[in-house]
């Protein structure tokens, strides 16, 4: 399953559960995603990332690509208290 098929309530509804079935000291979520820029200057992989966003709202009526801001407020509300985004393009 990948989160941006869903809407935010769906989304927090599976990382609570994930947060129920995890252990509380070492647990971890992983997802591999693309985040938004929210201000893009230049940025070559905005346009595939703004195709992915229509492709979601196309495909899965409440589906959508996320920015750094939303994923964080969405991981906080499905009781993540701490979060790291990596940037693949910083590890090629």
């Amino acid at each position: 399953w990948t989160l941006h098929e869903g809407s935010d309530d769906h989304c927090i509804k599976i990382l609570k559960q994930c947060r129920k079935a995890i252990p509380h000291d070492n647990g971890n979520v992983i997802t591999v995603d693309a985040v938004l820029q929210s201000n893009v200057k230049e940025d070559a992989w905005e346009d595939t990332r703004m195709v992915f966003n229509v492709t979601m709202i196309l495909h899965a009526s409440n589906g959508k690509e996320r920015t750094e801001v939303e994923w964080r407020k969405l991981l906080k509300n499905g009781r993540f208290n701490c979060c790291n985004i990596v940037s693949l393009r910083e590890h090629h």
